[in-house]
């Protein structure tokens, strides 16, 4: 474990070189740190800040072991609106209400519209712990409010979109009249979002525009609706996500191979077997991981799906 006196040794080095054997010794560190950490923050260039927050967040996807925690806490409120940006995306999968508290201090002070986005999107995963019960009923009521706030008007189309993504888990009229509106806004961002909101939703009202989706001549679209199905588990999309295994685009054909994997069932199931022998990599390796899926939901204990 770092001692004050080597944290600072480190930052020294740091305002002179940026090497990732240095970065991953500030995983882990004790909340002690913090006030030592906002004191040594600011004194590297803001070029050094940003690589160093983006190298935890690469380094952090890459290694689920390291967690720089205590130094993106602290980089929330660094002068650089790129620099908190990816702060907030490093904290991605952080659960505790400390860090969910400094989200919602600086939402209430950010004025950033990429950065108020990035709020709204890392909102949203404290929203899913709430309607799972994970978090207690008075904070689960401050995320409700922060986003809903964020669906104002005023508020830019990127900040209003991440917004409505993030509180489509939220199964209340006030966020199905939000998603609906957004779908018929006639501003393609909002749709592309109320679609993803629709599969985030679980609800299968959805059901009748997702399928006409499906058949859009935008890819995006098709993509957004494909996936909405397979979140919401939607047999009658079936047919129409078989169809788009062979779309000519990258993104549909793999989000609709995962969507089979996910709603499973014995024609989903024949289909993936057929993809795993594709002499596609692509194709093969998405049918792959989705067969797993379909299989293990329906028998957990077997190991070989194909």
């Amino acid at each position: 474990m770092l001692t004050t006196d080597r944290l600072r040794q480190l930052f020294e080095r740091l305002q002179r070189e940026i090497r990732a054997t240095d970065i991953a010794q500030l995983s882990d560190l004790p909340r002690a740190m913090v006030p030592l950490i906002a004191e040594l923050w600011p004194q590297l260039p803001p070029t050094h800040r940003r690589r160093i927050v983006d190298l935890m967040v690469e380094m952090s996807e890459a290694n689920i072991d390291l967690n720089f925690r205590q130094v993106l806490v602290v980089a929330l409120d660094d002068p650089d609106a790129d620099v908190r940006r990816s702060a907030i995306e490093g904290l991605w999968e952080a659960e505790d209400t400390g860090v969910l508290h400094r989200l919602l201090a600086r939402l209430s002070i950010e004025t950033e519209p990429s950065v108020r986005a990035a709020l709204a999107q890392a909102l949203g995963r404290f929203a899913e712990l709430d309607v799972h019960g994970r978090l207690p009923e008075h904070e689960g009521q401050r995320i409700r409010e922060a986003l809903t706030s964020l669906l104002a008007s005023s508020e830019p189309v990127e900040v209003r979109r991440r917004a409505l993504e993030a509180i489509a888990v939220y199964p209340d009229p006030t966020v199905l009249s939000a998603i609906e509106e957004a779908y018929w806004s006639g501003d393609h961002r909002l749709r592309v979002s109320a679609i993803y909101a629709m599969g985030r939703s679980l609800d299968r009202r959805w059901l009748p525009l997702l399928l006409d989706e499906l058949q859009s001549e935008d890819p995006e679209l098709r993509y957004e609706a494909a996936t909405a199905c397979g979140e919401i588990g939607a047999e009658e999309a079936i047919d129409d996500l078989i169809r788009l295994t062979s779309d000519t685009d990258r993104d549909v054909q793999g989000a609709a191979i995962l969507a089979l994997g996910r709603i499973g069932g014995t024609l989903a199931t024949n289909v993936l077997r057929q993809l795993v022998r594709s002499a596609d990599p692509v194709v093969r390796e998405a049918a792959e991981e989705a067969l797993a899926e379909a299989v293990f939901a329906s028998d957990p204990l077997r190991a070989t799906p194909w």
